[in-house]
């Protein structure tokens, strides 16, 4: 599993734009400023020179504040919300498989003391096997007890005993 990815909102901008905002416009105002202020101790210069230069200065300055204050942080998010939603769509996807394979029983089933065949809500009475079967996701696999084999088998079961003794 990947390591968890650090949050933006610890940079405090989260959610506030206009914070962004007014830390961008500030430091274009201050670099323009401090680039017209270092015109004045230059050699002049053609106009069309001045203008490169500004450009240039501007955006070496710029340019990091925008990725440190705005790319980095929003990239950031982007793949928190995205880890975030592969985690979420696997649990649904998992949670969707587990609920498909549900079936359960619930409430009071009637039965009979008798035979136990069980009732259905349409009156329609059923062998235990079937009922279950159907109203779950369980499987049966018959063999006998020692009482019923004893009762229904007294030649067989005594023969087994003796086998054992």
């Amino acid at each position: 599993m990947q390591k968890p990815l650090k949050s933006t909102k610890s940079l405090g901008f989260s959610g506030k734009p206009g914070y962004l905002l007014l830390i961008i416009a500030a430091t274009i105002y201050f670099t323009e400023l401090v680039i017209m202020i270092s015109f004045k101790y230059l050699p002049p210069q053609p106009i069309f020179q001045k203008d490169v230069l500004d450009a240039t200065v501007l955006t070496i300055i710029v340019f990091p504040v925008l990725y440190l204050l705005v790319f980095r942080p929003l990239t950031t998010d982007i793949k928190i919300r995205q880890q975030a939603e592969k985690e979420k769509n696997a649990l649904i996807n998992e949670l969707n498989h587990a609920l498909a394979e549900v079936k359960t029983l619930q409430g009071i089933i009637p039965i009979c003391s008798s035979c136990k065949k069980i009732r259905d809500d349409e009156g329609s009475w059923h062998q235990v096997e079937a009922y279950v079967s159907a109203h779950s996701s369980a499987r049966f696999s018959h063999g006998i007890c020692n009482e019923c084999y004893k009762k229904l088998y007294p030649e067989q079961y005594a023969m087994a005993n003796k086998r054992k003794s």
